[in-house]
């Protein structure tokens, strides 16, 4: 039995992601503006690769995907007021995402990374400047992302006592 194909061969093409990133730059931002988005995007492209990492491997690697994953996710949303207000943009906080903490972990993931590969592969997303347009939502997402991976890491955790 082989494993599944990943279900966005696009996310491991070097040339494509990169366009994708670059999609998002504001055509009157400055250098600055320039590089916290290449920064910002750069990032969730990454995000996106462990996600896809994490719903393809086999079992015995999804824990260190999983916790990847959430790291990934964590380190940007750490960054995110930083690189606010070096785009000269109010940071907002997290929205709070809107998939079900009651369904199965891997489907939370998918949902989560699907949201964000959608806002990835929209490139109106950075018209209006860096980060300009809901940056709170983009948060929300990618802490929806972490969360979900935590809950595939803790979904595969062994919990009896011995």
């Amino acid at each position: 039995m082989s494993a599944p194909g990943h279900r966005r061969p696009w996310l491991y093409d070097p040339s494509l992601g990169g366009v994708l990133v670059r999609s998002h730059r504001s055509p009157t931002a400055g250098a600055a503006g320039i590089v916290v988005s290449d920064v910002v995007w750069s990032d969730v492209l990454g995000v996106l690769r462990w996600a896809d990492a994490t719903l393809s491997c086999p079992p015995e690697l999804r824990a260190g995907t999983a916790w990847r994953t959430a790291a990934t996710a964590a380190g940007l949303l750490r960054r995110l007021p930083g690189l606010c207000r070096e785009a000269g943009v109010d940071w907002p906080g997290a929205v709070p995402g809107a998939t079900s903490p009651e369904a199965p972990a891997t489907v939370r993931l998918r949902t989560a990374a699907d949201r964000l590969a959608l806002r990835l592969c929209s490139p109106e997303e950075g018209v209006a400047g860096p980060l300009s347009r809901a940056v709170g939502d983009l948060a929300g997402e990618l802490d929806e992302v972490g969360a979900a991976a935590i809950a595939v890491l803790a979904e595969g955790a062994d919990w009896t006592t011995g």
